[in-house]
Parts: C-alpha cells; structure tokens; sequence
C-alpha cells in the first residue's frame, strides 16, 4: 500500500473523529448553559475537547500538512486546495472558539459560555464545503 495513501486514510479517520467530537463538545456546552449543574456537563465537554477533539485535530493538521509538503508541486496550483484549506482554517478557528466555550462552561461559567447553535451550523457548512471539494476533485 502506498504511503500517500496511508496518509489520507488517516488525515479522513482523523477528521471524522475531529468533526464529530467537536460538535460534540458543542453540544455539550449548549446543553450546560440550561442544566442545575452546568459545571458537571462543561466538565465533560472540556474532557471531550482535550481527549478526543484536539488530538484528532493534530492528527489531522499533521497528516494533512505532510501529505501537502510531499506533493507540493501538485497542490500548488490547484484553485480547489486553496478553497479548501480555507474552509479548514475557519473550522480551526470554530474548533477554538468552541474549546474556549468549553474550559468556561468546565469553570462554573456555563451560563456565559454562549450559545453553540450558531457555531454548529458553520462548522456544519464549512466541513460540508471541505467534503463536496475533496469529493469534486476526484470525479470525472
């Protein structure tokens, strides 16, 4: 098998589980900010970020950054990686945001961690835009 292939498998396995405890983590903090203790379910929410979310985001980053390095000259010039690591970039910035979200809900400060709904919903469409190019590329 491949290395680059390797790769990509794991680069996908690492954003399906990224992507899924995210929203997750979202979840979660949208919940604690409603419950009598919202502290136990920011709790739980932090432990999901730390545990599950940022390890897959590193694996992904990490997968994905040594695939681009290694076929450098073929991603160069291609509008749709641009578009695509774009899309990536905002889910980074959601994943953040939510993270924090997550550590002030763990604080005791769930009822000013804010709502997630919001923050769903563009994380939904941005690695929905990221799948539909990876996808995109590949048919004839």
């Amino acid at each position: 098998m491949p290395l680059t292939t390797v790769l990509r498998a794991v680069h996908v396995f690492s954003n399906v589980v990224w992507i899924g405890s995210i929203l997750s983590v979202a979840l979660l903090v949208g919940r604690a900010r409603f419950m009598a203790d919202g502290a136990e379910v920011g709790g739980l929410a932090r432990r999901v970020y730390t545990h599950l979310a940022v390890p897959a985001f590193l694996g992904s980053f990490v997968f994905g950054l040594t695939q681009f390095v290694m076929g450098i000259g073929a991603y160069a010039h291609v509008p749709w990686m641009h578009a695509k690591l774009t899309l990536a970039l905002g889910i980074i910035a959601l994943h953040h945001i939510i993270g924090a979200r997550a550590k002030r809900a763990a604080a005791g400060h769930a009822k000013s961690s804010g709502g997630t709904t919001g923050l769903m919903v563009a994380l939904l469409v941005c690695a929905a835009g990221v799948v539909w190019l990876a996808v995109a590329k590949q048919l004839p």
